[in-house]
């Protein structure tokens, strides 16, 4: 599977990958609801959204499958002078506890990874990420709904995956077209608050 994503990303046929940090990263960040501390970026693609959070003063891991996105962002952490805050590794966002020490992350956040996974792997994710966040701790998730054959994740499974450990805090449906593409798909902003102990 890393494979397929690294061809991706050689061929640069990543419309998801516009270079810019989405409003809904930046509105968290700038209200003061997170805490500037550690902050994890699961699958964190060529880095934009590290970067940005390495600027606003917090220590960040990326993950992501894709060796290439890996080798793109640390060019472009290099390239910040903030390889020192942006700790990006290649790997398997389910295992994310081999590179976040438990219950040491103050803010999570996940930009169309999660609906790419396998539904037993989507449980080892959500079980990985609540052994890792802080009681408190903010987790964003943004994924496409399912449509037709395509890949997606619907509300009932979130509830199913967070309802227990996290309060909902914002859900906000959209839709999502890539250039070149006609086709909406539908897709949902959940913003979460891990439950206090």
């Amino acid at each position: 599977m890393s494979l397929w994503w690294d061809i991706v990303y050689w061929l640069k046929k990543t419309p998801w990958d516009t270079g810019v940090t989405p409003p809904e990263i930046v509105t968290m960040i700038d209200s003061g609801k997170v805490p500037v501390g550690r902050a994890l970026d699961l699958g964190c693609g060529t880095g934009t959204n590290a970067i940005y959070l390495a600027q606003k003063g917090f220590e960040v891991t990326g993950l992501d499958i894709s060796g290439r996105a890996i080798s793109l962002a640390k060019r472009k952490a290099r390239s910040a002078q903030l390889a020192d805050r942006v700790r990006l590794e290649r790997g398997d966002v389910t295992l994310m506890r081999r590179w976040a020490i438990g219950h040491s992350i103050d803010f999570a956040f996940d930009i169309g990874c999660f609906h790419n996974l396998e539904p037993e792997a989507r449980a080892r994710y959500a079980a990985a990420l609540t052994a890792v966040l802080k009681p408190g701790a903010i987790y964003m998730l943004y994924a496409f709904e399912p449509s037709g054959d395509q890949r997606g994740v619907g509300l009932d499974e979130i509830a199913k995956l967070f309802d227990r450990d996290y309060k909902l805090e914002g859900l906000r449906h959209g839709g999502d077209s890539h250039r070149g593409d006609r086709n909406s798909r539908k897709s949902a902003w959940y913003t979460f608050r891990k439950r206090e102990a």
